[in-house]
């Protein structure tokens, strides 16, 4: 939606990649070696099913798309500001609920990154990434071409 300048894109993502390794490796420094054990794998997530990775990146897209379109809609409402962190922390909730059966419920490819990198690239990430990132486009452009460019300031509705 043009609102966080190019600039500062670089900075955002590696502050989400740097937290998601720093809090994995605070989980295995404060937890121990039952992170590593095979069955909590640094919170790697993972299907309990044989399910494809394009089921998992479509997954991942969907949730991610239904929660951005939710995020662009309060984010373009200022007298929606009262609801929208419990309107978002619960359908976040709902949406992970919802997909951790197919996906794993990750909605955010940092997310999986630091478990990935740490666990010695075990498992998939490339449907944990590239699935949100289709839906950030997907969102983005849509808001653009309905609402046009942000431009700096919230837009009512």
């Amino acid at each position: 939606m043009r609102r966080l300048p190019g600039r500062d894109v670089p900075l955002y993502l590696s502050a989400q990649t740097a937290g998601s390794v720093l809090g994995t490796a605070a989980g295995r420094l404060l937890c121990g070696p039952s992170v590593a054990h095979p069955d909590v794998n640094y919170a790697l997530l993972s299907v309990h099913h044989a399910a494809p990775a394009t089921w998992i990146m479509l997954g991942e897209a969907v949730a991610t798309g239904v929660l951005l379109a939710v995020v662009v809609r309060l984010a373009r409402a200022p007298r929606l500001a009262g609801v929208a962190p419990v309107t978002i922390g619960a359908l976040l909730t709902a949406l992970i609920a919802l997909t951790t059966n197919v996906t794993g419920g990750s909605l955010n490819p940092a997310r999986q990154f630091g478990p990935w990198l740490l666990s010695g690239g075990d498992g998939l990430l490339w449907p944990y990434v590239v699935g949100p990132l289709i839906a950030a486009v997907v969102v983005g452009a849509t808001a653009v071409a309905v609402f046009g460019p942000a431009d700096g300031e919230r837009t009512r509705l």
